[in-house]
């Protein structure tokens, strides 16, 4: 929307129009996914598809993974193929490629278990590199962490939310997998805008977008205790002694920490969650140079606004989101 080109015409494919950014005055078409009759009324006249729409979930939840987010988007890759849709932006994870794999976007994700919603992005984006023979570009976005305003999903909220009830707070990790990969949500639209108008000849690119610089998560829950009025947070190890640990030796007390419990005797971390917080250093050099991507958002900055959030709203606290079946008219 902060991009001018006169020659574009923004029109918003969502569930309620009431959850638009005040100041939006495109065409709004409002449906779900879910609805293959949607999905054609939604595609009549459209060039490109920059596909926002997701499902957060931190927990084994594969089957409503699979329905709320796998299944309608690859309807709505094949639809766009049929409508001859010119350029497809899709929204992924930097968390489906293993661990010390995350700063590279070439790097194929392997699917776990423990975390079915990654598993979906990844089939996602599986499905999306055989796509060669089409008319249809894609272009794969694999953001960090969402912070910012109106973010209030994943896996910051969840461990602002619940490393205020945990007594003796959440660790963090030290070492060259100890980052957080930041990204507030002004840079996610500035990658997609860029993405969806930059010239690009290639069928398929898969792109790394984090904000300006990687924290340390230990100087971020740092800062995080430093603004929180009440210092509810008491993560992990002094700063002192962070370079002593050791890898496995961090792992080791994440994960004893996920065997603990809340006081309503919900778990205090998924394993989805612990995966999510193995992260190193990421860069943008490849969006930088593809698409032209220059984040401008610190991560203090957006740490801020989110919790601005924190101390005034109410994070949710849930390893998923809530599941509402398709009811059509």
């Amino acid at each position: 929307m902060n991009i001018p080109h006169e020659d574009i015409t923004l029109v918003a494919a969502c569930r309620n129009a009431d959850k638009l950014l005040p100041g939006f005055s495109g065409e709004v078409r409002v449906g779900d996914l879910r609805d293959a009759d949607y999905l054609d009324r939604m595609l009549v006249g459209i060039d490109i598809v920059c596909h926002a729409a997701g499902w957060s979930s931190l927990e084994n939840s594969a089957d409503i993974c699979r329905v709320a987010y796998l299944e309608p988007t690859l309807d709505l890759i094949q639809r766009a193929i049929e409508w001859r849709v010119k350029r497809l932006v899709n929204l992924s994870s930097l968390f489906v490629a293993p661990a010390r794999q995350r700063n590279n976007s070439a790097a194929t994700g392997k699917p776990l278990a423990s975390t079915p919603m990654m598993n979906c992005l990844i089939a996602v984006e599986d499905y999306l590199r055989t796509l060669t023979d089409c008319r249809t570009q894609f272009i794969n976005l694999r953001p960090g962490i969402y912070a910012g305003k109106r973010m209030n999903i994943s896996l910051l909220a969840l461990l602002l939310n619940r490393g205020s009830q945990a007594s003796s707070g959440l660790p963090y990790l030290s070492g060259s997998l100890g980052y957080f990969p930041l990204i507030d949500g002004k840079d996610i639209g500035q990658a997609f805008a860029r993405a969806a108008l930059a010239p690009i000849e290639q069928n398929y690119a898969c792109l790394n977008i984090s904000g300006p610089e990687t924290p340390e998560q230990s100087e971020a829950m740092a800062f995080i205790r430093q603004h929180i009025n009440q210092a509810p947070l008491s993560w992990g190890y002094p700063k002192s002694l962070a370079p002593q640990i050791s890898g496995p030796l961090s792992l080791l007390t994440l994960w004893l920490k996920s065997r603990s419990r809340l006081a309503d005797g919900h778990s205090l971390l998924s394993h989805a969650m612990l995966e999510m917080l193995k992260c190193p250093p990421i860069n943008n050099s490849q969006a930088q140079s593809l698409i032209g991507y220059d984040p401008e958002i610190s991560w203090q900055a957006s740490l801020l606004e989110t919790l601005n959030d924190y101390k005034n709203h109410h994070l949710s606290n849930q390893f998923s989101l809530p599941y509402k079946p398709l009811h059509l008219d």
